[in-house]
């Protein structure tokens, strides 16, 4: 209600100009005066009527006169109740601009974030300030379980993660009806839950977001209180601005979840890709040593065929000739007298040297079937097929035949002196293992040595060095000093588990190469020098197929050593971190003694 001063409104300019032109128009006095009788316009007092000035029902002001004032009072009403009305559509108008300010000022807020909880709680704490309320919270819907969860909170009655259910109670019936309402005697209503009853009163909207509902806003006061159409005028506009902001953050929400999960699709699917390509790798390189071993035991059998034929026959032959000969020595003991043309074939064909040097060349005939022979059973106990799966195998034949095959390379060849092969074998029970595939490691890492100790002799162009030996300088150095070496040492470790230690005094393999080495595809090497999988392949037989562990150590210009550990039983991949466990026990320990052990002072591994 706005409350008028008689004075200050006839002070006004236009007023007061009015009210001169009143009394001037009036052929009789006439004076004019507030409620309490102080004058404020006019004449001497005169003796006649005193008529009042209503101004919405209340009297402001008197005019004092004859019949002229009874005119005059009615004009001043009227002006006055024009300003009356002026300055109550500027106090209203002043309200909205407050209203559109407060508004602005939330939704600049709660637009700016993108988190729920941030958004639910910068809102309630403006509602709190603007409807007078002792406790407050703003719910979201959960569609699929009709739960209203709070958001935010302020006061006693509701907690966070408070939760409501949707169409139960006085809160969850009028969010389920979708339209806002003011309870204002909440005992009365009998829609009211236990909880609903902490309130005297209360105001509750829901949230709306293209006419689909989100969640409910409810404003509360535990002592008696009278909510007006207003207020709930308000918090409704405050509601759609809410809903907005929580409809965005939920979308983003939403799109992060996605995105999320299209990373994690994406990952998946790049690692299968990448495991696809590794399987199929190994599969290729597999296939190639299956069908090696195919070709190489092929070989070998018809190898082995001749060589078996002349093997017999060579032992036949010496001893023909050692008859031969003993025969040849009677004719000259009995028969002096030679007929001169067999003087001169004797002399033509130096008999005397060809009765010396025709058994050392039978023998020696002999020397090389027995060596060709052994090359063979090298490559038929290398090229064993593994089809029949595991079976009892004995190691050290393994071992042998690899050294065999590689002995071409163990020869010294022009500045690079013989490999020297230093064997400390154990007395290793049979192995139940896949002998063909250990083969193949004993393969790879024996290569790796060689490589090494050329590198270190620099013996080799550089494009021609295996990547995990690249020593440098200090290597080849040192390695000049030593004569190259691989030592392969076996030994039980424990009931059921053996080792085999490979190492070498080469150029050793630098740090960040050697965390590396057992990555598939991982190579240094020229297109066509290497493919990576060695010690790749190397790894996965040792570990995976045979439930062992490979361990590695190195140190630049000391060497490189190879640790194979392995039960003397299948272990299937399945229990591979027991046997890791198995392992660590015994072999990180007795492993690790022997690596600081292998680099101190100047003694090789």
């Amino acid at each position: 209600m706005v409350s008028i001063n008689l004075k200050k409104a006839i002070a006004k300019k236009h007023i007061k100009t009015s009210i001169r032109e009143a009394i001037a128009a009036c052929p009789t006095p006439i004076r004019i005066s507030d409620a309490r009788g102080n004058i404020l316009a006019g004449g001497h007092y005169h003796q006649g009527k005193k008529i009042p000035i209503v101004v919405a029902g209340e009297t402001v002001g008197w005019v004092e006169g004859d019949e002229n004032a009874i005119a005059i009072a009615p004009l001043l009403a009227c002006i006055l109740q024009q300003e009356v009305e002026k300055k109550s559509l500027a106090n209203e108008l002043l309200e909205r601009y407050q209203e559109i300010d407060l508004f602005q000022d939330l939704s600049t807020q709660i637009t700016a974030s993108l988190e729920l909880e941030e958004i639910a709680s910068l809102a309630i704490a403006e509602l709190k300030n603007l409807i007078p309320s002792s406790s407050g919270a703003i719910f979201l819907l959960e569609k699929t379980s009709g739960m209203l969860e709070v958001l935010s909170a302020f006061g006693e009655v509701y907690a966070p993660r408070d939760c409501l259910i949707l169409a139960r109670g006085l809160v969850g019936k009028i969010t389920q009806k979708g339209c806002g309402e003011i309870v204002n005697n909440v005992a009365a209503d009998s829609r009211g839950s236990h909880r609903d009853r902490l309130f005297s009163a209360l105001i509750c909207v829901p949230l709306k977001a293209e006419e689909r509902t989100i969640g409910t806003i409810v404003m509360g006061s535990q002592t008696p209180a009278n909510y007006s159409t207003e207020e709930l005028k308000i918090l409704d506009i405050f509601a759609g601005q809410i809903a907005i902001a929580l409809e965005r953050a939920l979308l983003y929400r939403k799109s992060q979840t996605i995105a999320r999960h299209a990373q994690e699709r994406a990952e998946q699917l790049q690692r299968a890709l990448e495991e696809l390509k590794c399987t199929q790798a190994k599969l290729v390189q597999s296939e190639k040593m299956s069908s090696l071993g195919h070709t190489i035991a092929g070989v070998a059998h018809e190898i082995n065929n001749p060589m078996n034929f002349i093997n017999g026959n060579l032992s036949h032959a010496l001893e023909y000739a050692e008859n031969l000969l003993e025969l040849l020595r009677l004719y000259e003991q009995y028969c002096p007298q030679i007929h001169p043309d067999i003087l001169e074939k004797v002399e033509e064909m130096d008999l005397e040297f060809m009765k010396v040097d025709l058994p050392e060349l039978l023998a020696s005939m002999q020397k090389g079937v027995d060596r060709i022979q052994k090359i063979v059973l090298s490559l038929r106990i290398f090229s064993r097929l593994d089809g029949d799966g595991v079976k009892p195998a004995n190691l050290h034949e393994g071992i042998d035949s690899t050294l065999m095959i590689l002995h071409h390379r163990l020869k010294a060849r022009g500045n690079m002196p013989e490999i020297k092969i230093i064997k400390d074998y154990g007395n290793l029970p049979s192995v139940v293992c896949h002998a063909g595939q250990l083969n193949q490691v004993f393969m790879n890492i024996i290569n790796n040595a060689i490589d090494a100790l050329e590198v270190g002799h620099q013996s080799i162009p550089p494009s021609d060095r295996h990547p995990s030996y690249q020593g440098g300088q200090g290597g080849s150095l040192n390695n000049q000093q030593l004569t190259p070496e691989i030592r392969i040492r076996t030994q039980v470790i424990e009931e059921n588990w053996v080792s085999i230690y490979i190492s070498d005094n080469g150029c050793g393999i630098p740090a960040n190469t050697l965390q590396r080495i057992y990555e598939p595809f991982f190579t240094t090497k020229p297109v066509g020098k290497g493919t990576g999988l060695g010690m790749a392949i190397s790894y996965q037989i040792v570990t995976e197929t045979h439930g062992g562990s490979l361990e590695c150590y190195s140190q630049l210009d000391m060497g490189t050593q190879f640790c194979i550990n392995l039960p003397m039983t299948p272990v299937h991949r399945r229990h591979e971190e027991t046997a890791n466990i198995s392992c660590n026990s015994t072999f990180k320990r007795v492993s690790s003694n022997l690596g600081n052990q292998l680099f101190s002072g100047s003694s090789f591994l």
